[in-house]
């Protein structure tokens, strides 16, 4: 492919939803997820959260593509598949995965699973029939949080869970937020395929999967993050599915190196009157904004060096589908 990465930066509006939690703490009422920095209390949602919708999406695509996925996988199993592993040793007679096993193991692991291709495993094995080893692979994609420029906009809600008996009836209290979320992500899409630990075991290709399966597994990781921002996916939708208003972003493509990126969410510090830094104890003194200006940045960025970046400006959901379309189109698939 000759996109070597990719990175999106973009805002947008999400009201009366509760896509996010951090649990009850041993009460019955749902506490949102906060970042708090400095003296500022901010709203968020977990880059966990987000990966998490984005996967699901991707394992829909690669089933109707006919793109390789192991069980694990399509049930997106955090362990992305042991047995797997632990079967792959037992065929060659292996009780201790080492170093010297590394890049046949990787080579079938991410040949056999789009997944784990694409999102990454760490497999630690340490079986009562001896099995033992570990294996471990990096994600080809990074999800930032989804954090509001602005105070967390928080509203709390009575519900109650019916019973047929009157005593069972159990209350709880259901947040209800809204806001602008600023969020970053970033694909290496040279990363695809590719068998990390080729290196040592000259018998082993560089790539896993050839060059059709490297951009059919890119293109659907693009579609998936497509239909995460098109229609945002949380933990809690069934009775509090998000009203989705405005987006807006930047994607930047590269030929050479991780894509660069502007977030839309600006931490700064205070401005003090005499331009040095804060000690320690002013810290709190820090600001957290929106930057207008994110996309100009990155645009200027491209600008700077047109033979290894290009842009791709979004103002809406439209727009973003034209825009996506052209980063596909370049990666030629």
């Amino acid at each position: 492919m000759s996109i070597e990465s990719i990175a999106v930066s973009f805002r947008i509006g999400l009201a009366f939803h509760a896509l996010n939690n951090e649990g009850g703490g041993g009460t019955n009422v749902m506490e949102p997820r906060r970042i708090t920095v400095g003296e500022n209390e901010l709203d968020g949602i977990s880059g966990e959260m987000v990966r998490r919708h984005i996967l699901e999406q991707f394992v829909r695509l690669a089933e109707r593509e006919g793109v390789p996925l192991s069980p694990a996988g399509r049930g997106l199993l955090p362990d992305r598949g042991k047995d797997d592993l632990v079967a792959w040793m037992r065929q060659g007679k292996l009780k201790t995965l080492t170093p010297n096993h590394y890049a046949t193991a990787t080579e079938h692991l991410v040949r056999t699973c789009a997944l784990r291709d694409v999102g990454g495993y760490l497999m630690a094995l340490e079986r009562g029939d001896g099995v033992k080893g570990t294996l471990k692979r990096d994600s080809v994609f990074e999800v930032g949080w989804l954090v509001s420029g602005h105070a967390g906009a928080v509203d709390m809600t009575q519900h109650a869970a019916y019973h047929t008996d009157p005593e069972e009836h159990h209350l709880f209290v259901q947040n209800q937020r809204s806001g602008v979320y600023g969020c970053v992500m970033r694909m290496d899409l040279g990363r695809i395929g590719l068998n990390d630990w080729a290196w040592l075991d000259e018998t082993v290709e560089t790539y896993a999967v050839d060059e059709e399966e490297r951009k059919k597994r890119a293109d659907i990781l693009l579609r998936a993050i497509e239909q995460f921002l098109l229609s945002p996916g949380g933990a809690k939708q069934a009775g509090w599915l998000q009203h989705t208003g405005s987006l807006e972003g930047m994607i930047v493509t590269s030929l050479e190196g991780p894509a660069p990126f502007r977030s839309p969410v600006l931490v700064s510090v205070e401005d003090r009157g005499n331009g040095a830094l804060p000690d320690a104890e002013a810290l709190p003194g820090l600001t957290v904004a929106f930057d207008n200006d994110y996309r100009e940045r990155m645009e200027a960025i491209v600008k700077a060096a047109p033979d290894r970046y290009q842009g791709y400006r979004f103002d809406d959901q439209a727009s973003l589908i034209e825009a996506a379309a052209r980063v596909r189109e370049a990666l030629q698939v």
